[in-house]
């Protein structure tokens, strides 16, 4: 089974997002936000990497939430690596859905 389109589509726009967008706490929060909204479907779609999905979301969102006390201008390292993390979870996804034991 393949990866819904909409869930690594998602994970996609939120990591470009964070490379290509100013890093304002209200640019940073949304995207833990929407991090957390994948978090929160992630284990009702059945990928077969689902623990390292997660693991590879909470660390992004522990990177975003640790840039919130730096200065705007020094928050890009963090947003990459959140970013970075991101990527990673994507390349667990691509491992797919287990097959629906049905």
């Amino acid at each position: 089974m393949t990866v819904p389109p909409s869930f690594s589509e998602g994970i996609g726009r939120i990591a470009s997002g964070l490379r290509e967008n100013a890093r304002t706490h209200d640019h940073l929060n949304g995207a833990a936000a929407r991090i957390d909204h994948l978090g929160r479907k992630l284990h009702g779609i059945g990928f077969v990497r689902d623990r390292e999905i997660a693991d590879c979301f909470t660390a992004a969102i522990r990177e975003l939430d640790a840039s919130h006390v730096l200065p705007e201008e020094e928050r890009g390292g963090a947003a990459e690596q959140a970013a970075a993390h991101l990527e990673a979870a994507l390349a667990h996804a691509r491992d797919g859905v287990a097959p629906d034991p049905g």
